[in-house]
């Protein structure tokens, strides 16, 4: 299970529902969730732009996403 600090960048990966893997900041603690492959953390991700999720019916700028879908990105 992949763990991310306050503020640390991240990738988001579209296989989590998104159009595209993207960029933004991990902006809260890990919240455990109970998923069908076993525990795992959700964390709020703000994005660095505006992005649709994979049915393009709205634009977020912010969202709760699993951290089997997020990368750490290094400077």
């Amino acid at each position: 299970m992949k763990s991310f600090a306050l503020f640390d960048r991240v990738s988001v990966s579209p296989l989590g529902g998104w159009k595209s893997t993207f960029r933004g900041v991990v902006v809260s603690e890990p919240e455990p969730v109970d998923t069908v492959r076993g525990p795992e953390y959700f964390y709020w991700v703000e994005f660095d732009e505006p992005q649709q999720a994979i049915d393009g019916a709205d634009t977020y700028r912010k969202a709760q996403i699993l951290s089997c879908y997020l990368d750490r990105e290094w400077p």
